[in-house]
């Protein structure tokens, strides 16, 4: 069975990003700083050849990954897939960073707080605090993130290896659900900051299913 390369690639910076806001289902544009970044990233897989490339539907997603195929001819249109979409912060959607962490610590303590933070389950333990402060239940649970997304890669790899060859798939998304695909898979690779603005994680789907191949390489300011 053919193998798919999956190149997952998070967004540059955007607005809401360098404004320390919750960005879920919100979207805003990609900053200069986003620009110039997703550009190095750009020079940085140029050399690989995609023979596909999918999209969330969100705008920073579509931005960033129109900068990257601007170098690959080989790409004519990335398709847009809704199961790319980031993690729904519900109630807390545009929420600041600095008053979600206050929150924690007066619920918990700051004993409980830095151990939380310090546990290999601290991702799991990032998700339950969103949906405990979000007071209209609207917020996406670790469980649901992790399935959608899961099943989304996995249909995109399987409709790619249809053919029968190796390929490499570019695929454009947000931190937090390509950290929850990560985590899943192997979560002792996930790092306790999760994943970089223009950072690229590679995942190999054969038949035997996901393993992971490289996590949260970003360029250097000189590609």
């Amino acid at each position: 069975m053919a193998t798919i390369h999956l190149y997952l690639v998070r967004h540059g910076e955007t607005e809401l990003n360098a404004a320390g806001r919750l960005q879920g289902i919100y979207d805003s544009p990609l900053t200069p700083n986003g620009v110039r970044s997703a550009q190095r990233l750009a020079r940085m897989l140029a050399p690989v050849h995609f023979d596909a490339a999918y999209t969330s539907d969100l705008g920073r997603a579509q931005q960033t990954a129109r900068i990257i195929t601007d170098l690959h001819p080989e790409i004519k249109k990335p398709t847009i897939d809704v199961g790319l979409r980031e993690f729904n912060f519900g109630g807390l959607e545009g929420t600041k960073n600095r008053w979600i962490v206050n929150q924690v610590r007066k619920q918990l303590g700051i004993g409980t707080f830095v151990k939380l933070v310090l546990s290999r389950e601290r991702f799991a333990t990032l998700l339950w605090v969103f949906n405990s402060l979000d007071r209209t239940r609207g917020a996406e649970t670790l469980v649901g993130v992790t399935d959608r997304i899961s099943r989304t890669l996995r249909r995109i790899s399987l409709y790619e290896q249809q053919d029968g060859r190796d390929k490499n798939v570019l695929v454009v998304a947000h931190g937090l659900v390509l950290s929850a695909f990560l985590y899943q898979i192997s979560p002792r690779e996930l790092p306790a900051r999760l994943l970089k603005n223009t950072s690229v994680s590679r995942v190999d789907y054969t038949a035997s299913g996901f393993q992971l191949v490289d996590i949260n390489v970003t360029p250097t300011r000189r590609t």
